[in-house]
């Protein structure tokens, strides 16, 4: 069975993405990918230049790195809503990661543009390509206020390169945020509303599945089997995120996956019964097929 960092559900394609890969988990054979929960998986927050992560002040772009001895100069070339892993990379220089989008994308400071307006192009002259969009106060963590990608159509959205889920007007919870506004933002409306979990360190993923007390569990100890057989090499991904990926994986939209299920509390009964033997790595395997 694989389990990697889950990219998310392209809304209308249903198509599913990984982010990452933890490599071969044990002989249970592919495990089907299953979306719905995992759209939760983010968190509001910035990078700045230099690769350091934390919140972003309202409105205020970081320029942090672009001088100093240990800095590194900033490379900037990609545009809003463009996926990013620093800031250094976003011609706005701001790289978030929140409620609005499925991914880390590119943004920029609203500047002189009102709530609904067009952000000023990077450019002068050049064809607008982003909507100043402000959310409410319960917005998880600042900054609320910044530059969304406009768009025509989903496709717009995909050439970007994150899978957004929607193009569609500014909406926060259902509602619209310009109903008089006609332009249109990429979006992933799955993720507003959610309590933000860390998707470097996952910490925090239990409560996404508090009904599936036994689910979780299984996920865990089928983590604590494979790292302690060495049975998938993780890197330095955290422990709770192998847990995480692993109840996402059989859980959709509030069903669980009932054969994934038997097969990961397979794993863990079986390496919980043989636990400090010398049957601990092997029994499993054999118990539960391949």
């Amino acid at each position: 069975m694989q389990i990697g960092r889950m990219g998310r559900r392209i809304g209308h394609m249903g198509h599913m993405g990984h982010m990452g890969h933890m490599g071969h988990m044990g002989p249970i054979g592919p495990m089907r990918w299953l979306g719905g929960l995992v759209a939760v998986v983010v968190m509001a927050t910035g990078t700045s230049c230099g690769g350091g992560k934390g919140a972003v002040p309202q409105d205020v772009v970081d320029a942090a790195g672009d001088s100093g001895p240990d800095s590194v100069p900033c490379v900037r070339f990609k545009v809003v809503g463009a996926p990013c892993h620093d800031a250094c990379e976003c011609l706005g220089s701001l790289c978030l990661l929140n409620e609005m989008g499925p991914d880390r994308f590119c943004s920029k400071s609203c500047g002189a543009a009102q709530p609904g307006q067009f952000c000023a192009p990077e450019q002068e002259g050049d064809p607008f390509t982003s909507l100043c969009v402000e959310f409410p106060s319960d917005f998880r963590v600042p900054p609320s206020r910044f530059c969304a990608p406009l768009c025509k159509d989903l496709l717009d959205c995909m050439e970007l390169g994150i899978d957004w889920e929607d193009c569609r007007q500014p909406v926060w919870k259902g509602n619209p945020l310009y109903p008089a506004q006609p332009d249109q933002i990429c979006i992933s409306t799955s993720a507003q509303g959610h309590d933000p979990i860390d998707p470097d360190t996952c910490e925090g993923w239990e409560v996404l599945f508090n009904e599936f007390e036994d689910e979780r569990f299984a996920c865990i100890k089928y983590c604590e089997y494979l790292d302690f057989c060495q049975k998938a090499p993780t890197g330095n991904q955290p422990p709770d995120c192998c847990a995480f990926d692993c109840a996402s994986s059989m859980i959709s939209d509030g069903k669980v996956d009932k054969d994934a299920f038997q097969k990961v509390r397979c794993y863990s009964d079986n390496y919980q019964a043989f636990s400090g033997t010398a049957l601990v790595c092997t029994k499993p395997e054999e118990a539960c097929g391949q």
